[in-house]
């Protein structure tokens, strides 16, 4: 067993104590499914941008910026904001390909790179309206998208992705441990019809597309969660 003096716990907790606040103060699930399961916070849906950045749709490089979407107050990112994932310099990735004479579906997987989230101190994840920021991880992809006459006129993404909170104490080892959406393409640079308005802005370039995400599920897990029960804890994980 490692072993730490007292002296060396109590400044471990008092350098603790001052970063908690930038930890989640709960951990469990979050969700935009209404099923009725204790278990699980309400969460606002969202809407998202990809910009492409030298204008050409999938290409590396392009960057995704969601934001969640309140439809009561009509207002974005009140509730969570994730942005700056670029598509990897392997670009999409054809997982199935059953388009033929400019019709058909396409099934695509694409890996981002980089990335942050905010998640806003409204949430009953902190406590004492503290907002929290960390980096995203394993940032991912897949998309079905439907062709008619060699155009793009529908898709489908399914988004999974993790996350470390930032500016929280290593030993809490606070993360996002899954978060699950789904995406709907609502509009596309060359549709014919205007882009909708009240979406994120595009980070780079000034075209590119835009979706409606749905279904979101957020899990946060902490090793050492709250202030309250920091002593014990931290102790044990130096005894």
């Amino acid at each position: 067993m490692r072993k730490v003096n007292a002296l060396t716990l109590i400044l471990m907790l008092a350098l603790a104590g001052a970063a908690f606040a930038a930890c989640p103060d709960v951990i469990g699930i979050w969700s935009s499914v209404p099923d009725g399961n204790p278990e699980y916070y309400p969460l606002l849906n969202g809407r998202v941008s990809e910009a492409w950045c030298n204008g050409v749709a999938g290409d590396p490089g392009n960057v995704q910026n969601a934001m969640s979407w309140d439809g009561a107050s009509a207002e974005l990112g009140l509730e969570w904001k994730i942005w700056d994932m670029a598509i990897n310099a392997a670009g999409p990735f054809v997982v199935f390909d059953g388009v033929s004479g400019g019709n058909g579906v396409r099934i695509f997987q694409t890996g981002y790179d980089g990335g942050q989230f905010w998640l806003g101190g409204s949430g009953n994840w902190t406590d004492g309206d503290l907002e929290l920021y960390g980096a995203i991880q394993d940032y991912l992809v897949v998309s079905t998208v439907t062709y008619s006459g060699g155009n793009v006129v529908a898709a489908v993404s399914n988004i999974t992705f993790r996350g470390v909170f930032e500016d929280c104490p290593e030993v809490n080892e606070c993360v996002i441990d899954f978060a699950i959406a789904n995406a709907a393409l609502v509009w596309r640079d060359g549709y014919t019809w205007p882009m909708p308005a009240s979406y994120p802005a595009f980070l780079c370039g000034d075209s590119g597309e835009l979706f409606a995400t749905s279904d979101i599920t957020l899990g946060i897990d902490c090793a050492i969660a709250t202030e309250a029960h920091s002593w014990s804890e931290i102790k044990s994980r130096f005894e």
